[in-house]
């Protein structure tokens, strides 16, 4: 699929959304870090370490970094958890080229797959995360049925994204703004409109509180929240049903 200023129709379709993510993530894998420091006014790397800060201590866990990207909370869980086994997934080979040189760490391994087939074994996981990873999936409750197949029983995940509010006069000014925010820098940086593409992907997501209630349908439990950038961002930790 070439590029397209019609976000919105591009990524109408599951198939559609996988293609446009693959090809997008490609154009902008190598200079992905300034932009997401640009558009987060330098906040994002904060955000990414407190993400991994809110996980509970564990002594050598399995964790899974879902939509890897470049390998910033890869890198991240690597330092917390230097006796545990990380794995950074993407869809895209060249994240996870750009991903393996920022990160080459022995306890780590980044591989391509799709966050909603990894190919791991079941149970397979203590933690899993992603940045930017669940808005990004094609189908959000394909996503979260393989996030509690990976995970073992009691096992936690943690997610950070941009989150949409559930009251429609905000949403009103939250998309638009976010929509010229993302293509400014998209110009900016590489030349197009490219991160648009976050509103128009958070305008398919569903808001805060209907998360809530999808995420619990498929066995997770909310253990804590943290907003960001007033609120136009969230992290949610979370731990699996026990059954």
């Amino acid at each position: 699929m070439p590029f397209t200023l019609n976000i919105r129709a591009a990524i109408q379709t599951p198939d559609h959304k996988r293609d446009y993510n693959e090809q997008l993530f490609t154009r902008v894998a190598t200079e992905y870090d300034l932009a997401t420091r640009a558009m987060s006014l330098g906040r994002d790397r904060i955000w990414k370490r407190r993400l991994v800060s809110l996980l509970p201590a564990v002594a050598s866990p399995n964790c899974v970094d879902l939509a890897c990207g470049t390998g910033d909370v890869t890198r991240e869980l690597a330092s917390r958890f230097p006796a545990g086994r990380i794995i950074g997934l993407d869809l895209t080979p060249a994240m996870i080229e750009v991903a393996r040189h920022r990160c080459p760490s022995e306890n780590v391994r980044f591989s391509v797959a799709d966050m909603c087939r990894t190919q791991l074994p079941d149970g397979w996981a203590d933690v899993v995360t992603g940045s930017y990873a669940l808005r990004n999936a094609p189908v959000l409750d394909d996503a979260l049925r393989e996030v509690h197949r990976l995970l073992k029983p009691g096992g936690y995940a943690a997610f950070l994204d941009f989150a949409k509010s559930p009251v429609r006069w905000q949403q009103a000014l939250q998309l638009p703004l976010l929509k010229w925010w993302g293509g400014f820098w998209g110009i900016v940086i590489h030349g197009g409109p490219e991160h648009a593409y976050i509103a128009e992907s958070l305008r398919q997501f569903p808001d805060r509180k209907a998360l809530r209630a999808q995420l619990e349908r498929h066995g997770f439990e909310l253990q804590r929240t943290r907003s960001c950038f007033g609120g136009m961002l969230e992290i949610l930790v979370l731990r699996r049903d026990t059954n």
